[in-house]
């Protein structure tokens, strides 16, 4: 299946891009990107972009433009899923250790210091078998904490801000820009299309 030309645009192509009685009337050049809201719709220009290089919406569709906090979702869900379960294993850890099972089984003897068969040695097994259920559970528990820290370092080192044009009945279109360049683009394009928020 041959690709469209519109999916092949670049910035550089965009008089090409029109229809025949379609005019431009605003032109907002980005970092890495460029809007054009012409008569009939919003044309996005984004060579330098990781995703698709040119998308566009009919004007009507247009909902609204706004910039939006983005950053790599898959470190949160796993800040997330880190912190219930380190806390889960850390809470069960201190349970066990302040609970004084440990110590009650340690210390527990056969009557007249009796042993009667292997009782003994069995509740000196699982004595350590705790204590070393005790120890694994603080541990991992822990190194979870400790991983959700640094997933949630890293989710907030990529944070981002980035360009949101919404359009009805499809996904947006994402505009990787930042900073004030962004919203002075959003304000643009919202002016542009008489949707400008009181």
């Amino acid at each position: 299946m041959r690709q469209s030309p519109l999916s092949e645009a670049s910035d550089d192509r965009l008089l090409d891009m029109l229809f025949a009685g379609e005019d431009i009337e605003e032109e907002i050049e980005l970092e890495g990107a460029r809007i054009a809201v012409t008569s009939h719709r919003v044309l996005a220009f984004m060579p330098e972009g990781g995703g698709r290089r040119f998308d566009h919406a009919d004007r009507p569709n247009v909902l609204d433009a706004s910039v939006q906090p983005t950053g790599h979702d898959g470190y949160l869900s796993w800040v997330i899923r880190s912190v219930v379960y380190g806390i889960i294993l850390l809470g069960g850890g201190f349970l066990i250790n302040s609970s004084g099972i440990l110590a009650k089984l340690g210390n527990t003897e056969a009557p007249n210091d009796q042993i009667i068969g292997g009782v003994g040695q069995m509740i000196s097994s699982m004595a350590v078998m705790f204590g070393v259920l005790t120890d694994a559970l603080l541990l991992i528990g822990g190194v979870l904490l400790f991983v959700a820290f640094v997933l949630g370092a890293l989710y907030f080192v990529t944070q981002s801000e980035e360009l949101v044009i919404e359009r009805a009945g499809r996904e947006p279109i994402y505009v990787p820009v930042n900073g004030k360049e962004a919203e002075d683009a959003a304000r643009r394009i919202r002016t542009t299309l008489g949707r400008e928020k009181a």
